[in-house]
């Protein structure tokens, strides 16, 4: 059955399961037993009807038994109308006793096809009109239902009167014909999961359950099963789906190949891979193997600021911003100057990462200057300066006290204030950034700082200076 007989209507499903071998050469079935006559049947044929005016019906029958006392399911006939076994039939002969002979009596199906003979009716369709005929003791009409949907049928057989039934309508694991793939993603960081997802549907897209479905990744690739092996099998779900994880570690391509595990069309062949019309005339080929493929984006980081070359002076805060890919989310960045850790961080879901308020200092004792390393990768420099903000020493002058100050790297025009004890008592303007800086107070005992007011609070110089 093609794949566009899916999508197509009753109709179309019906004409191309007749004229393409799902419909058996066999003779139909036998007359089903005969019931105990009742008032309106006599035990002897039927009263002669006409083709306008409908009989009077009894006793529905499913193959010969009773429509009350079937349990049996109809499946869906991916072996061909005449295919399956008595208690799990592809087609089903419904019959019901009539009153008269070559009288109309109407059945349809809800969720079904209906055939007036399997041999010889060109289409099936979902409301057939048949007319009774006379047998020996009883006259009855009769069609062959099936069904390419998996749920139920729902049955009405009208004459003067009706009756009704309801049969479930399934699928088989033997029936898997079509296995797709996919992935959860498109493109992951190494280190990161994601989902490998099949659905396994017969001719006519149903779903099948408790379907087997061989995965497999390169031996070599970038990333395994949850298991750490390169092979794994899944069983389908009731809705025919199924999933497993895969666990990527390193950047590349990563190819997932998914195929059943069934013969079908022959002893060596599997289901998947069966050729045009089979098992059955008029069957497209089955899906065969599917090949799904992710990107791993190979685990790197950058510093995005302070931007190359900053100077900044001691004391002053700035913040570090940065993005990594290829690395899981929640990975640890630690910030390091020298060899002592400022800060630490994790890397965020879109790959971002930062510090917010570091306060500017020398290289350490390691002499290494800043780096950021984001878990196991290679430490990232940021490329940036510390010069010192500090009173370097100050002398007595006619004027009072002299004192010279190291500038840091404050641009041209910030106000740098001297204080005493806390208090202001001098300041000046930069003119020169990084170059000393002269400052004149008072000859008078305290302890002097100097101190710079940014737009994040006050920077105070490395070190308060004593005078007595």
């Amino acid at each position: 059955m093609s794949r566009a007989l899916r999508g197509g209507t009753v109709a179309i499903t019906a004409l191309l399961l007749t004229g393409c071998g799902l419909l058996p050469s066999s003779d139909e079935a036998s007359p089903s037993p005969s019931p105990s006559p009742t008032q309106t049947m006599p035990g002897s044929a039927c009263a002669a009807g006409d083709s306008v005016t409908a009989p009077d019906i009894s006793d529905l029958t499913v193959n010969g038994v009773p429509a009350t006392q079937v349990t049996t399911p109809l499946v869906v006939p991916y072996g061909g109308l005449d295919g399956g076994t008595p208690e799990r039939p592809m087609s089903m002969r419904l019959e019901v006793i009539t009153s008269s002979s070559g009288s109309p009596v109407t059945f349809r199906a809800t969720g079904g096809l209906l055939l007036e003979s399997l041999t010889e009716d060109p289409l099936g369709e979902p409301e057939v009109t048949v007319f009774s005929e006379s047998g020996v003791e009883r006259c009855i009409a009769s069609v062959y239902l099936f069904a390419t949907n998996v749920g139920s049928v729902n049955i009405y057989v009208e004459g003067l009167n009706s009756t009704t039934a309801v049969f479930p309508v399934v699928t088989a694991r033997e029936a898997a014909r079509d296995v797709s793939l996919s992935l959860s993603e498109s493109t992951v960081d190494a280190g990161e999961s994601l989902a490998a997802i099949v659905a396994v549907t017969d001719v006519f897209g149903n779903p099948i359950e408790n379907a087997a479905v061989d995965l497999s990744l390169p031996l070599k690739g970038p990333g395994t099963f949850a298991t750490g092996a390169n092979t794994f099998t899944v069983l389908t779900d009731p809705k025919g789906r199924a999933s497993v994880e895969i666990q990527t570690r390193t950047g590349g391509n990563l190819t997932v190949t998914a195929k059943g595990d069934l013969a079908a069309c022959g002893p060596l062949e599997n289901q998947y891979s069966c050729g045009a019309n089979q098992p059955i005339p008029g069957f497209e080929p089955a899906s065969g193997a599917e090949k799904a493929r992710v990107r791993v984006i190979e685990p790197q980081a950058e510093v995005i600021s302070p931007d190359l070359g900053t100077a900044y002076s001691t004391g002053e805060s700035f913040d570090v911003t940065g993005r990594a890919v290829g690395v899981r989310e929640g990975t640890t960045v630690v910030l390091i100057v020298g060899d002592t850790p400022l800060g630490a961080s994790t890397v965020k879901a879109d790959g971002g990462f930062s510090f917010r308020n570091v306060v500017a200092q020398q290289g350490g004792s390691g002499d290494l200057g800043y780096v950021v390393k984001v878990g196991d990768l290679k430490p990232v420099p940021l490329d940036i300066s510390v010069r010192d903000f500090t009173i370097v020493s100050f002398k007595r002058v006619n004027a009072g006290l002299r004192f010279r100050v190291a500038g840091g790297a404050w641009k041209s025009g910030t106000i740098i204030e001297l204080t005493r004890d806390g208090a202001p008592v001098s300041k000046i303007g930069v003119t020169s950034p990084g170059s000393e800086v002269i400052l004149f107070a008072p000859d008078v005992p305290g302890f002097y700082q100097v101190q710079v007011t940014t737009s994040r609070g006050i920077v105070y110089g490395l070190e308060v200076r004593p005078v007595l």
